[in-house]
């Protein structure tokens, strides 16, 4: 009975945040597209949730940005032949399967959403290898994680960058949206790194990234440091 109520519960979740989007106009995710579970499950098991009210808008806005018509970035245009007028609507490139495919804009994703989610974007302007590079995450008000975590147990609503690439140079970013999704331009059932042996190799997790309030009352539950990711 329990878990009939919950399921109810995460119905009325998923239905206003579809209607909130289509108020907004933006390009919205159908529940086919989206199974309920893809969109907001706050009570993971085995998973951490964090709380912040920053984390969970990054859920739900970033949601928003990787249905979005993108036009490709010129790596990426370059590396699949395509012509720069097709590459201008990745909605027409990719058709039912946008929100699938990477348009080389996963900081352009993020910095949009954490704008929406009220954080100052004008230090996140960069790819995110730079963002990482530079500390602007840290700017912008962000804690690096990553001596409690890794990119399979970190909290849902945190911010993952990598360093390194297939085909470029110019890093990762995402964010974890649930324990089986992570989103920046499109979305994946896994971390980047995780896909096959050659995206382990060649992505390196270097940031595990949280609110500040929120790390601070991770940080003073667990005050010492178990250990550091490689």
């Amino acid at each position: 009975m329990t878990e009939f109520f919950a399921k109810i519960l995460n119905m009325r979740l998923l239905l206003m945040t579809l209607t909130l989007l289509l108020v907004r106009g933006q390009a919205v995710f159908a529940q086919e597209d989206f199974p309920l579970e893809y969109v907001m499950e706050n009570e993971a098991e085995d998973v951490e949730v964090c709380q912040d009210f920053i984390c969970a808008k990054l859920r739900e806005e970033i949601l928003v940005e990787a249905t979005k018509c993108r036009p490709l970035a010129s790596f990426k245009r370059r590396r699949m032949h395509v012509r720069r007028k097709t590459a201008a609507n990745s909605c027409k490139l990719f058709h039912d399967d946008n929100r699938l495919m990477s348009k080389g804009k996963c900081s352009a994703a993020i910095r949009q959403a954490c704008e929406r989610s009220g954080i100052d974007g004008r230090y996140l302007a960069e790819n995110a290898y730079n963002l990482q590079k530079k500390g602007l995450l840290e700017k912008a008000g962000f804690v690096n994680m990553i001596w409690k975590y890794d990119e399979h147990t970190a909290p849902l609503g945190s911010i993952l960058t990598y360093v390194g690439g297939l085909g470029h140079g110019y890093g990762h970013i995402e964010v974890r949206v649930n324990p089986h999704l992570y989103c920046s331009d499109h979305c994946n059932d896994h971390p980047v790194s995780g896909q096959s042996a050659a995206t382990n190799r060649r992505y390196k997790l270097v940031g595990v990234y949280l609110p500040f309030a929120s790390s601070i009352q991770i940080s003073s539950r667990n005050p010492t440091a178990s250990g550091v990711h490689n």
